[in-house]
């Protein structure tokens, strides 16, 4: 129960912080008319004949009520909202929704979330090159008769004989949710079309550094709209989380944290396995609200030195296991120059310690100090 209503106060925070953002964004444009581009621009929701719908522009959508669970809300960022306008203005017009870029952008997350809003399920399927044409028309037909959306991750892994014939499935589709036909044929069987069904495919650019992914085919571009998702908010996403989970310095120190791995992906090696990018971000940030509750647990003083010095233990706990020796001690004084003060403690194990004592007792093994 707690867990449910940590999220709930975190999802009402972020919303929070997002409404204030387009208020002042209204008032600082002095809008007084409902029709004017900022207020048109935004995800609206009204009641209309006991029915909820949803507006954006001149786009008009009916909620469906198909509740997912209470999973943990997307940062409200400029990029999320082009995104949103982007796939709304394309789903208005019968079209499918691209978003493309780089990995770790938001991309799968933003249609997910935008399917929540809607209250819709979105059924997220990763693409690769043994599926077939048969095997993504029994998808599409899985689409059609429910009222869910389909979101295509990685969608130029697959073959390209595959994505040519893909894409006139896709066209059948699209022709009848444009035409709002009630029935399509699809794979030689007459079937039932949901006019709440849709189709998104997400990409990551293909050449350097993303193997085995191919160019879209022209005929396949033009049944989507696509939306770049270049590079996301990251300083502006890590406040907002660090203010849900009761940071009271969060601008402060997510600047810090956001300098802190950028500095890193420029000054420390070169590795494979190094992700200095929003997903890991969001790990550290993840690990910053978990010491945060653990010490009102405890009924710690939280000062302004301490939540520096959790966020520093964050960082450190998620980070230095994955850096080489040399890459650790540059990453250990790079903390120290970011967070000026914050004493670099040593992470404890203690519970690992103990567990790992009790292991070496069951097996009748001798207890190496070195070793654990």
């Amino acid at each position: 129960e707690g867990v449910v209503t940590d999220l709930k106060y975190k999802a009402l925070i972020m919303d929070t912080v997002h409404n204030m953002d387009v208020v002042q964004q209204l008032r600082d444009g002095r809008i007084r008319n409902i029709y004017d581009w900022l207020w048109q621009k935004q995800l609206r929701f009204y009641l209309e004949s006991n029915k909820a719908v949803i507006k954006m522009v001149d786009a008009q959508f009916n909620y469906t009520y198909e509740y997912q669970g209470n999973a943990q809300k997307l940062v409200h960022t400029p990029l999320t909202d082009k995104c949103y306008l982007t796939l709304t203005q394309g789903m208005h017009m019968g079209f499918g929704g691209n978003p493309y870029g780089p990995a770790g952008t938001g991309k799968t997350e933003s249609v997910k979330a935008l399917g929540s809003t809607f209250g819709r399920q979105v059924l997220v399927f990763n693409c690769d090159e043994g599926i077939d044409v048969k095997s993504i028309g029994r998808i599409f037909i899985g689409i059609c008769k429910s009222d869910a959306w389909g979101c295509f991750d990685e969608f130029n892994r697959l073959d390209e004989a595959v994505l040519s014939a893909v894409s006139m499935q896709i066209q059948v589709i699209q022709d009848a949710l444009k035409s709002g036909a009630s029935t399509l044929t699809l794979l030689d069987r007459k079937i039932e079309i949901n006019p709440n069904s849709g189709i998104f495919v997400t990409l990551n650019p293909a050449g350097k550094g993303y193997g085995g992914r191919s160019k879209l085919p022209d005929n396949l571009k033009q049944l989507f709209r696509p939306v770049a998702m270049s590079k996301p908010n990251n300083e502006l996403i890590a406040e907002v989380l660090l203010y849900s989970d009761g940071f009271k310095h969060a601008n402060v120190l997510a600047r810090k944290l956001v300098a802190l791995f950028n500095l890193s992906k420029e000054l420390l090696t070169t590795q494979q396995h190094y992700d200095w990018g929003l997903r890991a971000l969001k790990t550290v940030l993840k690990g910053c609200g978990t010491l945060l509750r653990n010490a009102r647990a405890n009924k710690l003083e939280i000062s302004s030195n301490y939540e520096a010095q959790l966020v520093v233990q964050a960082a450190r706990i998620n980070t230095l296991s994955k850096l080489t020796f040399g890459d650790s001690k540059r990453f250990d004084g790079l903390l120290r120059d970011i967070f000026p003060g914050v004493d670099l403690r040593d992470i404890e194990y203690e519970n690992l310690r103990q567990a790992l004592h009790e292991v070496y007792k069951e097996h009748h093994l001798l207890v190496s100090d070195t070793q654990v």
